[in-house]
């Protein structure tokens, strides 16, 4: 359950910051509600949100969290610099780009999709004093069957069999013409 506690306690978190410093002024939108890939594919999961170029970042947090296995997926803190992959199943195969939150985006390329990766997520957004979040749905669906194509054989094992046959051929007839003399003169 520490997967949990984590999750609920930064949402708590995001919901008192939100209750302390007062309602948020930006509101983050999902590039897609809904993404859907085919296993062992890649995907980029975007989400936007209104940024004021005019005004520096002072503070900057960003988290994902993963609905139903109620896991934190990735967590990054501008204050400390710092940024996690607190989930193992994610790591290695989930890359974010804090430094786009600069510029109004939040992508994550997650790569080698599973089956297990479909699910609601959440993204927790601290701007300056300002929170929002946002919640989209991954579906992956099973690869589909590939078509089994015949290996070919490499084009030396096709010599050897060809040099094998004549080779036979030429055994067969010489026994065939012996056999033919020996019947022939033996009379």
């Amino acid at each position: 359950m520490p997967g949990c506690t984590a999750s609920l306690l930064s949402a708590l978190t995001a919901t008192l910051y939100c209750a302390v410093v007062g309602e948020t002024k930006f509101t983050m939108s999902a590039e897609q509600e809904v993404y859907h890939a085919e296993e062992n594919s890649n995907i980029t999961m975007t989400w936007l949100f209104p940024f004021d170029t005019n005004r520096p970042i002072d503070f900057l947090q960003i988290e994902l969290i993963n609905v139903e296995k109620k896991t934190r997926v990735y967590f990054y803190n501008s204050k400390t610099g710092t940024y996690m992959y607190p989930d193992e199943n994610y790591r290695g195969r989930l890359q974010c780009d804090p430094q786009l939150a600069r510029k109004g985006r939040v992508e994550c390329l997650l790569t080698d999709l599973r089956l297990n990766d479909t699910g609601t997520y959440h993204w927790i957004v601290v701007h300056n004093e300002e929170v929002s979040s946002k919640t989209c749905d991954l579906n992956v669906t099973a690869a589909a069957e590939k078509l089994k194509t015949e290996t070919l054989k490499p084009e030396s094992h096709q010599r050897i069999g060809l040099y094998l046959a004549l080779a036979l051929f030429v055994v067969v007839i010489f026994a065939l013409s012996l056999n033919y003399l020996i019947l022939t003169y033996c009379k």
